[in-house]
Formats: structure tokens, C-alpha cells, sequence
């Protein structure tokens, strides 16, 4: 059966779901247990792909709408009844939870993918629903319900951060405007209180949203030098993701350094990396909607300063004294004895001072964590006892913008029956360690450097054996085997022995008594034991049998492999251009 499904619609071919989601008996274990929480319908729209009008948006589903359904195609609807109860009202015509999605249209298909409908061939089994209706549908039966029941749940409207304007004030404007009558109640604290604990499923997905982090922030470890931009560094981290299957950035990435290392949430990325600088990374990716929250802070050039290293050493300290403390029970609030917050803060205001002989604890200006989920923010009171199955953050920081030094440190933690597991463990906190690793990114770039550089040596040396047809100096830079090429607009050689003889001996050899051959515009780039230089060249020759003069420029593409620790020059590829044209890119 479910072969068939598959057959009928291909997962694969889907062009809005995600690439992973939880099986469908999760998601209806939730709507079940929602409803018994509820003695009204609940009624709630996903987005409706109109929420941003840029052209580089792509949809993800009101994440509350996708907890509940696993849905992440726009326009849907969700009508879910109340659990049967002694004395409630029967809606026997009524199912008693309907999925409405848009009609299918094909026109719009074939610009945007294939979307799911409701008469698609085995829709209630690859959605979760039994009953699946065209949205239009929805006005009718929010009406007959409203003879029934006085009361409606839906999320109504709030002023905070993610507030969901317009969407959730479009649904409620709506519903007053169908169902006036109703009074309506608000659903969002009851569905925000399911999320706080996270299922196997999601813990899954959660880790490798973290195991991606901590990739790429070693990756920019490695890469960290003095010299580069902001953005490289991100750009970076942000191709680490992509590779290995995520869908999104869980968030801006954040790379601040120098002073604005001490903007918590810098997302410019425009400025050049200095020398000495110190450099906070806050950047995690996501993955089948699940975002990871993780921050190192980094110095530039691979070493700490003794005042960057006695303020990260504080952060650190006041980290570990949280963790430590770390157990059901406890809470992120800013107060009370059982304050996670507290023990961080009264650390690192008792260690260290400013320029001026004050407490650091004034530099330390945010909370010391958050839920993180299917919103890097995820629902949580902060000052909610901890439970098992929650996923928060331990990010303490101080930021001296006198100094142009901030330090972050955060990392994603489960809370256990016992206490927690650190979920970001893998990523190196220690600054030893840290160092030890920058300092093997600068050997492998160093290294690069090098390579460059010998292989920009070889390119002249080329040039020169061609100006001079000295065979021997060839054979010092060519790769003897028969696997080297030469390949030019008249033909091609293969192997050492036929290049010297065509080459050098016939064609520049015989053909002239004198030739210059320049490189211009060299670019090289080295990736392991292969290399590619590319340049234009400019030759010019006299011809033996009359003395008459040549002048012609082309470009030049070489592959070098490294053998036995030596670079050899394996395969050139050139062609020429007359001296009229102007010179073109690569």
C-alpha cells in the first residue's frame, strides 16, 4: 500500500515539504492530546505564502501550524473538534479533525512545483488526516460549528518579538467576521507548553542541526586569519550547512570582531578582520525546521591576548558553574535560589574588573539561555522549573564596548532525569584547544601559500624554457610520465618524451631563432596535491627562414600535481587569440 502511495506522489517530487518529518502518528498524538485540553473547536491557517513578498523567500510553514500537522505547504487550514466528553455536544456529521488544503492548480504547478490537494490519490495517508477538504470549505463549517459551540480556540494576537502580524490577526478578523458570535480563546500557551518537550523525533532533528553547527564553526576555526572579511567567515560556515543537508540558517549569522564583537546581534558582516582582534561567531543552522543556537568566540590570529584570555576564562568559568548546577527544577529566571541566571552573573561579577577597577557583572546584559526548537527561540518561561526533555541554551557573555572585546560562549543542552546532556559537546570550549586548532588552519593555510608560491616560481621557469627551448630545464618542471599533455589549436601531445621533441625541439627550436613568451595576470589555486595556474601570455618570435617577426597573446590554463613533495607541471592547455582583441576573463 504504501508503495503505491509512493508511486502515486514521490516524496521527492514534493517541492515544499521538508526533507524530514516526523511520522504522522506524532503529529496526531499531539492534536489529540490538544483537543483534551479544549471544550471548544480549535481552528487555526498556516501561512499563506504571502507573509513576504522579496524574491528570495522561500516558504516555511507558522511553526505552531507545523507542530501540530507536519504540513509545510502554504494556504492550509486545521479544524480540530474538542475530545468527546460526557455531555458535550455530538457532532456525529462532524469529523472530528479536518485538513484543508488549496484545490490543485496545475498552471501554478508548473511554475512552483507540486503541491499536495485535497483530491490527490492517497492524500489521507501521506498527510495523517482521514478527512481532507478544499480550503474553501472551511467558512461553511466554521459556521455550523457555531451553532454548537459558544467558544473557539485559536492563537490570538500579541505585541512581543515574532508577534505574527499579520497572520495571526488575519485568522481572528476572519473568524469574528464568520462566526461573530463565538467568543474566541487563545490556544497559543497550551500548544507552546506541548513544545517545550521535545519528542525523539525532534531531538533527532535538533542534533544534527548542532552536529552541522559544529562543523562549521570548526571549519571557521581553521579559516580565521587576520586579513579576512567578516562575510568570508560566515559564507564559510554557512556552506558547511548546506553541504550536509540544511535547509536554512537557523538565524542572520553573527560574526562580530573588534568592537563589534560587543553588538549581540551584529549581522552586517561588512567589516575587514584585524590583527588582534577578538571575534564572536553566533551562528547555527537548521534542519527540517529544527534550529541549533551555538557562539564561540575566536581570537584572529590564533592566539589570545592576556586580557582577551582572562575575560574569555571568566565566561567560561561562569558557563561551567551554571552547567554544573544544571538539573530539573532549576530555572533561567533572574532570580530566586534556584536561578541558573544567578550563579552565572555572581561569577562573573566576582572575578576580573574593567578598565576603571569595576565589577564585570554590569558587562553581562543578557539573559543565560532560552528554549530552542522549531524557532531558535522556542516557547519557555524563563522562569519555569526545568524539565526533562527540554532543550535550552547556556550562553553566558561579557561585552566591554571600551575595550572592543566581547566574549560568548553558548551551547545547546538537554535537560535530563538526572541532570543534562551537552548536545554541543563536541566543539571544543577550552581556549587551548581552540588555539591548538587555529593553529593547524594556519599551518594548512600557510601551507597553501606556499604551494602558491612554488607554483608561481614553476610558471616562470616555464616561460623560460620556452624562451630558451632548454629541454633539461623542461624536464626539471614537467611530469615524466605519459599522462602529460600539451594541448593547442594545431593538436596535442601526450607524454614528456613527445612534448620535448613536438614541442621544444621542432616547433619552438626549428621553427625560431628567437621567442619571449610573458605571463600576465597569474591566478593559482591549490587544493590538496593538485593545483590549477591560469594566465594570459603575450609571445613574440622571429621566424629562422626569413627573419620576419610574430606577435601573438592567448590564455593559458596548467594543471601541477604535487609528487614526492616536488610540484610537476602535467598538462597545458592553451589557446591564442589574435593581437587585435582584447583580453577576456577566465
Amino acid at each position: 500500500m504504501l508503495l503505491a502511495l509512493a508511486l502515486v506522489v514521490s516524496p521527492a517530487a514534493w517541492s515544499q515539504q521538508r526533507r524530514e518529518r516526523e511520522p504522522n502518528s506524532v503529529y496526531a498524538e499531539r492534536r489529540a492530546k490538544l483537543a483534551a485540553q479544549v471544550d471548544g473547536p480549535i481552528i487555526l491557517w498556516g501561512f499563506t505564502g504571502r507573509e513576504e513578498s522579496s524574491q528570495s523567500y522561500v516558504f516555511a510553514q507558522e511553526d505552531n501550524f507545523y507542530y501540530l500537522t507536519g504540513h509545510n505547504e502554504e494556504g492550509a487550514g486545521l479544524i480540530i473538534l474538542p475530545a468527546a466528553k460526557a455531555g458535550s455536544p455530538d457532532h456525529a456529521n462532524e469529523p472530528r479533525e479536518v485538513l484543508y488544503l488549496p484545490a490543485k492548480d496545475a498552471a501554478k504547478e508548473k511554475w512552483n512545483g507540486y503541491r499536495l490537494s485535497p483530491t490527490d490519490p492517497g492524500v489521507q495517508a501521506l498527510t495523517g488526516f482521514a478527512t481532507v477538504k478544499p480550503f474553501e470549505e472551511m467558512r461553511a463549517a466554521v459556521e455550523r460549528l457555531a451553532k454548537a459551540y459558544p467558544v473557539f480556540y485559536t492563537i490570538l494576537p500579541y505585541e512581543k518579538e515574532n508577534g505574527g502580524y499579520p497572520h495571526e490577526k488575519a485568522v481572528v478578523d476572519w473568524l469574528e467576521m464568520v462566526a461573530p458570535q463565538a467568543k474566541l480563546k487563545d490556544v497559543r500557551l497550551a500548544i507552546y507548553k506541548m513544545r517545550e518537550i521535545k519528542s525523539p523525533g525532534e531531538l533527532a532533528f535538533l542534533q544534527k542541526a548542532i552536529d552541522l553547527s559544529v562543523d562549521s564553526h570548526l571549519a571557521a576555526m581553521k579559516m580565521m586569519r587576520p586579513g579576512l572579511y567578516e562575510y568570508q567567515i560566515a559564507a564559510k560556515m554557512v556552506e558547511v550547512h548546506a553541504a550536509g543537508g540544511s535547509e536554512a540558517e537557523g538565524y542572520s549569522p553573527i560574526v562580530g570582531s573588534g568592537f563589534n564583537s560587543t553588538v549581540l546581534h551584529y549581522d552586517k558582516l561588512s567589516r575587514k578582520i584585524e590583527d588582534g582582534d577578538i571575534v564572536v561567531l553566533d551562528v547555527g543552522a537548521q534542519y527540517s525546521g529544527y534550529s541549533a543556537d551555538i557562539t564561540r568566540t575566536l581570537p584572529a590570529n590564533g592566539k589570545f591576548t592576556r586580557r582577551q584570555r582572562e575575560i574569555y576564562d571568566i565566561v567560561l568559568g561562569a558557563q561551567n558553574a551554571a552547567m554544573a548546577a544544571i538539573k530539573p527544577g532549576m530555572t533561567l529566571c533572574r532570580t530566586g535560589n534556584k536561578s541558573l541566571y544567578r550563579i552565572a552573573y555572581d561569577y562573573i561579577n566576582s572575578h576580573g574588573a574593567d578598565l576603571h577597577g569595576k565589577r564585570l557583572g554590569q558587562y553581562f546584559i543578557h539573559g543565560l539561555g532560552h528554549d530552542i526548537g522549531l524557532d531558535v527561540h522556542d516557547p519557555g518561561e524563563y522562569c519555569k522549573p526545568l524539565e526533562p526533555g527540554m532543550v535550552v541554551t547556556m550562553e553566558p557573555g561579557i561585552y566591554i564596548p571600551e575595550e572592543k572585546l566581547g566574549v560568548r560562549i553558548e551551547d545547546d543542552v538537554l535537560i535530563t532525569d538526572s541532570g543534562y546532556k551537552l548536545l554541543s559537546e563536541r566543539l571544543p570550549r577550552d581556549p587551548d584547544e581552540i588555539e591548538k586548532i587555529m593553529a593547524g588552519g594556519a599551518v594548512r593555510v600557510g601551507t597553501a601559500e606556499n604551494d602558491a608560491g612554488q607554483i608561481k616560481a614553476l610558471v616562470a621557469r616555464y616561460t623560460e624554457s620556452i624562451d630558451t627551448c632548454d629541454t633539461k630545464l623542461a624536464a626539471q618542471i614537467w611530469l615524466d610520465s605519459p599522462e602529460a599533455t600539451f594541448i593547442h589549436p594545431l593538436g596535442h601531445e601526450h607524454g614528456f618524451a613527445q612534448i620535448r621533441q613536438d614541442i621544444y625541439e621542432n616547433l619552438f627550436g626549428q621553427t625560431f631563432s628567437e621567442r619571449k613568451l610573458a605571463a600576465h595576470h597569474l591566478t593559482v589555486d591549490v587544493s590538496g596535491d593538485a593545483a590549477v595556474a591560469e594566465f594570459y601570455w603575450d609571445f613574440t618570435a622571429k621566424f629562422r627562414k626569413d627573419g620576419s617577426q610574430i606577435a601573438t597573446h592567448g590564455r593559458e590554463t596548467q594543471v601541477y600535481y604535487k609528487r614526492e613533495g616536488s610540484w610537476r607541471l602535467a598538462h597545458v592547455h592553451y589557446s591564442g587569440m589574435p593581437v587585435s582583441m582584447e583580453r577576456q576573463g577566465f
